[in-house]
């Protein structure tokens, strides 16, 4: 079978975060999306084991919004230079890297489980375990899922508001709808 692409105009990636501290209710809650993802895969038979590599920007970060208790994403809760601060506070607080640098994931996928690396672009590898539904799709695979990721185990320093008043929790949840789709042929 021919290897797989990531289809990134079909795949998401966000991420959740959560202020914690005495002014935590005068911060905000952030969903964050990721853009420009790229990667490979390979589909192993018909029981969907494989594996798969995934390359997220950290240029490709977006702040969709201001995440409210009921779950409601509010895309114009920040303000367009608050929302800058944020990405800029993300690269040099939690992966210690420039806006160009990037985050790998290397995932295999056997037996219903999926075993991955978060690799950073400085930091330490974090290795993780979950469940994602997983199916077939058009000779491809779609992989649907979550976990929760500690920003210390990568390497994060603790994300801070103005005067410490309040700081990021540590664990942050991940959400992703990865689509692999069967790479074209070489022609010739």
């Amino acid at each position: 079978m021919p290897g797989l692409a990531l289809d990134a105009s079909r795949s998401t990636v966000r991420i959740r975060t959560f202020a914690e501290g005495l002014f935590a209710k005068l911060a905000h809650d952030l969903e964050l999306s990721c853009g420009k993802l790229s990667g490979t895969g390979s589909r192993d038979d018909d029981t969907l084991a494989g594996t798969a590599t995934v390359q997220v920007p950290l240029d490709g970060f977006a702040v969709a919004g201001v995440l409210h208790k009921d779950g409601r994403v509010d895309e114009h809760g920040l303000s367009p230079s608050d929302s800058k601060d944020c990405l800029a506070k993300m690269c040099e607080d939690v992966f210690h890297a420039s806006a160009s640098a990037k985050v790998r994931v290397e995932a295999k996928a056997e037996g219903g489980a999926v075993r991955a690396k978060v690799i950073p672009p400085a930091g330490k590898t974090v290795e993780i375990v979950t469940r994602p539904a997983v199916s077939a799709e058009g000779g491809g695979v779609r992989a649907k899922g979550s976990f929760e990721l500690s920003l210390s185990a990568l390497g994060s320093d603790v994300v801070k508001g103005p005067m410490g008043a309040f700081r990021v929790k540590d664990r942050v949840e991940v959400t992703f709808d990865l689509v692999f789709a069967p790479e074209a042929a070489p022609e010739g």
